[in-house]
């Protein structure tokens, strides 16, 4: 009966909403829940499908957006790319014959694909919490690292330890893996990578919170409200990066931060020019030496040199697997070939499973979320809104390449999703409505050519 008390945050969830709407919901209960709790213990009750702490919360948040928010909805075209991802996650089983696990499926994308992109696209933007939902995404995940710290020099994941005495009998997969001698921090985010994704999102929203000197064409206006202590946040997300000794996350937060920095530009596109260049340039040896480095029969096992050659021999084995899947794949039960029961690249792994509608449909939203960001950011009116639309498309960027080195699991499949929705919102809402009291008054009165003292 212990097991109930996954279902304590959609409890509060309920209270929350009744009280103070789904906005407050959103930053008081799905934000720390995503961030600090695991996800893979379960309440399961049968015929019901097995429920985490984070379907618990975002379950009634989802039907009381329906109920409360709808109203404000724009249609865009990545809602039909949405729609078709989660009709393969479900039709995929169903069309091989296994209609409970379709079931669950379906329940499954919905609480961690499409609720969350509901939240991106009606509670921020909309409600003006972007500043407030960054900056508590960057302070939970500031808190999680120094827990996590035990799990560096220990090699014991404590939320694994903490969550398993309450749920007797379930025992994960998720064992702390060693690399160079500590052990490769997951911390709530079930692996290394995955920490490393979330991590990442975090770095990145706290270099644009603690932007300052924006200037403007017409004046000089005052940055966004800073974190308090700015600089030691930033120094805790880079050792918590780094203590994930993920790889994959390191060069997609590189990429991310170099992207971003595009939006603070003095001149963004002689910017965007060099760092397109620099890329070509570089991009082209490395390829070359990667090609290199992969060749050879595996050996070493757990090494670093054996686990990239491994991520290599998943497309030789698996892509002959995927195209006899057909347009909706194999499932849940697909055949497994060599041995590789992961399969350490989302894209892949969605070919396989959600056949090729599935993989197509993440492709397509990804790339629909990076163009819509683009004509934002190309429309910017000041610096600040340009950075942060940069930064966004940073993020999904980072995201975009880090997925190709492993699966979209836990955690980051929500914060993709809700990143995705974010990007929907930012050219429905109004201008002012996201910047700090102070901000606002002072954008004014360059608007009408007034000084305001303080």
């Amino acid at each position: 009966m212990i097991e109930l008390s996954t279902l304590i945050p959609g409890l509060i969830c309920i209270y929350i909403i009744s009280r103070s709407g789904t906005a407050e919901a959103f930053r008081l209960v799905f934000l720390p829940v995503l961030l600090l709790v695991p996800q893979y213990f379960f309440w399961t009750a049968r015929p019901l499908p097995s429920i985490n702490f984070m379907q618990a919360a975002v379950f009634p948040l989802g039907i009381a957006m329906f109920l409360k928010d709808f109203h404000r909805w724009r249609f865009t075209r990545t809602d039909v790319w949405v729609l078709v991802w989660i009709a393969s996650c479900s039709y995929a089983d169903y069309s091989n014959g296994l209609t409970t696990n379709a079931i669950f499926a379906l329940f499954n994308s919905l609480t961690c694909s499409l609720f969350p992109y509901m939240a991106g696209k009606l509670l921020i933007e909309q409600t003006g919490s972007r500043i407030k939902v960054s900056r508590m995404y960057v302070l939970l995940i500031s808190y999680s690292t120094g827990l996590s710290m035990y799990e560096f020099f220990l090699r014991r994941n404590p939320y694994n330890y903490i969550f398993s005495h309450f749920y007797p009998g379930q025992w994960t997969i998720w064992l702390t893996q060693i690399r160079w001698g500590f052990g490769r921090v997951a911390g709530p985010f079930s692996q290394s990578e995955l920490a490393g994704i979330m991590v990442s999102t975090a770095l990145l929203l706290a270099l644009w919170l603690g932007r300052y000197n924006y200037q403007e064409k017409a004046a000089r206006t005052l940055p966004p409200p800073l974190l308090k202590r700015a600089k030691m946040h930033l120094w805790i997300l880079l050792v918590a990066i780094y203590i994930t000794q993920a790889r994959g996350p390191w060069i997609g937060a590189i990429l991310a931060i170099v992207i971003a920095g595009i939006g603070a530009a003095k001149f963004p596109l002689r910017r965007a020019i060099i760092v397109t260049a620099c890329f070509v340039l570089i991009g082209m040896p490395l390829y070359l030496f990667g090609k290199d480095y992969l060749s050879g029969p595996r050996k070493d096992y757990g090494s670093e040199k054996e686990t990239a050659q491994y991520r290599a021999e998943l497309f030789t084995n698996y892509i002959p697997v995927a195209q006899v899947g057909g347009a909706w794949g194999w499932g849940t039960h697909w055949p497994v070939i060599d041995g590789q029961k992961s399969i350490d690249n989302e894209y892949l792994y969605a070919w396989v499973t959600q056949g090729y509608v599935g993989s197509i449909a993440l492709i397509i939203l990804l790339l629909d979320t990076v163009v819509t960001l683009l004509v934002q950011a190309a429309t910017a009116q000041t610096v600040r809104e340009r950075h942060f639309v940069l930064t966004m498309i940073g993020l999904i960027l980072g995201i975009s390449f880090t997925i190709s080195t492993v699966f979209l699991g836990d955690q980051s499949n929500y914060l993709l999703f809700l990143l995705m929705g974010w990007a929907q919102a930012i050219r429905q809402a109004p201008g002012r409505l996201n910047v700090a009291p102070q901000q606002a008054l002072e954008e004014k009165s360059v608007e009408y050519g007034i000084r305001v003292y303080t």
